[in-house]
């Protein structure tokens, strides 16, 4: 009863307050390890993102607005080549959440009786409508989940996506085995399991093969998100892995990966090799990116700082090592528009590259800096709000990415400026984020 009225007096602070912030991180007996990162796969997956979807619309909805905005009223249908589409109009194709051009009966959706249904959030311009066929009853999802759903497998998989798969869940595994590897010269007797945090099932079963194998403690390390966040970390990860645990062992979680110095390196090193093809004489605007995030009261708003400035004060190092000309600025991909923003507290990613084209910068770095490697969002959606800026940018042209040793570079043109996206930290960056994932564990390993 009294955690209940903890939680409940807390809200989404509860797993920074109650559940990392001043836990003891002393491990006790056999430590298990669980190494967690959010669980996009390589190939499209529907549940993957219905999952993530029903968290998005289930953490920021009131709960008395759950049952009216998550309702399952049918089957959610998009039409790939009018995917952003506001306007009712006469679809070409009609595209389900699986990927299917048809009912349960072979038949064609365009052959069936379809309802349109306009945006929900009308007042903002990435919203987008969908049509709905009820013909074959519930589609198995909330119709806004299932939407987004149609849209990632007729669109991104369907059009954009050449090779049908994206380099998360690879990179992210990669990551996970030369951090274990990393971690077992000095902790022998260490399990360690492999775990996505949007997924449950996936967190169980880590869960209980380690008390399988005996293990009196166990640590949860997110090292895919340099900056933890209420959203993911504190209000989703971390609860869901002390109630799976249930006080059958002892539980500790690991710090934000952004405090390693090790994973600032990564994002350095990127930089320094790009500045080493642009003449000294040039003149760079550095944009450091972040995701963005719509929470006034998010515990990453008081942690990013951890991250963000050590990393600025080292990329002004590399730039002032360089010579030429150069400005730093930080920017977001997201929640920085008129929608979101609409007093302008904010610096998008567009509005950087604006003002590097105003201004007659030769270059435009941009860093993502809360990204290990590509997903959708990076990749796409992000990319159809800062990009729109460049005349050579198409957001219907496909993004082929086949090499996943080499970050995903991208460049742009417009007037004096050249804009280089210089991608995730992979190939040889990944070792930096292998040393700081592993360095985070090993803190709490070295307390024993």
């Amino acid at each position: 009863m009294l955690e209940w009225l903890r939680h409940w007096q807390l809200g989404n602070r509860y797993g920074y307050e109650v559940l990392f912030r001043g836990h003891d991180r002393r491990p006790k007996g056999k430590p298990g390890i669980i190494m967690a990162d959010l669980g996009m796969p390589e190939d499209y997956q529907p549940g993957f993102y219905i999952d993530f979807m029903d968290h998005v619309f289930d953490y920021s909805l009131p709960f008395f607005l759950h049952r009216i905005v998550l309702a399952d009223r049918g089957i959610a249908l998009i039409d790939p080549g009018n995917p952003l589409a506001r306007e009712s109009f006469v679809p070409q194709k009609l595209v389900d959440m699986y990927g299917s051009v048809t009912n349960r009966r072979g038949e064609p959706y365009l052959e069936c009786k379809v309802e349109w249904r306009p945006p929900g959030m009308k007042k903002n311009p990435w919203d987008h409508g969908y049509f709905l066929y009820k013909g074959d009853g519930k589609g198995g999802a909330p119709d806004v989940c299932q939407k987004s759903a149609a849209k990632i497998a007729g669109w991104y998989f369907g059009c954009l996506i050449p090779e049908k798969r994206v380099a998360w869940a690879h990179q992210c595994r990669k990551v996970y085995e030369e951090a274990v590897t990393l971690l077992r010269k000095d902790f022998g007797d260490a399990e360690f399991r492999h775990a996505r945090y949007i997924d449950e099932n996936s967190m169980r079963q880590a869960v209980e093969e380690l008390l399988a194998e005996g293990c009196e403690t166990i640590i949860y390390q997110c090292y895919s998100n340099p900056v933890f966040c209420d959203f993911e970390d504190y209000a989703l990860a971390m609860p869901r892995v002390h109630r799976l645990v249930n006080g059958r062992a002892k539980l500790i979680f690991g710090d934000q990966p952004g405090n390693q110095p090790a994973l600032r390196e990564a994002y350095v090193q990127m930089v320094r090799d790009q500045l080493s093809q642009i003449p000294a004489d040039s003149s760079v605007l550095l944009v450091l990116s972040k995701h963005g995030n719509p929470f006034k009261h998010d515990t990453l708003n008081k942690r990013a700082h951890e991250y963000r400035q050590p990393l600025e004060d080292k990329m002004r190092e590399v730039m002032d090592e360089w010579g030429g000309k150069w400005q730093l600025i930080w920017s977001d991909d997201e929640y920085a528009d008129h929608y979101w923003d609409p007093r302008r507290k904010k610096f998008s990613t567009l509005d950087a590259f604006r003002k590097a084209i105003t201004e007659r910068y030769d270059y435009a770095l941009e860093v993502p800096t809360d990204f290990i490697a590509e997903n959708t969002d990076l990749m796409i959606f992000h990319a159809m709000k800062k990009y729109t800026i460049f005349s050579d940018y198409d957001m219907r042209a496909p993004i082929p990415y086949s090499d996943w040793e080499k970050p995903l570079m991208r460049t742009f043109r417009e007037g004096k400026t050249t804009a280089i996206y210089v991608g995730c930290p992979v190939g040889p960056y990944r070792k930096y984020v292998a040393e700081a994932a592993a360095a985070s564990i090993a803190e709490i390993l070295g307390n024993k």
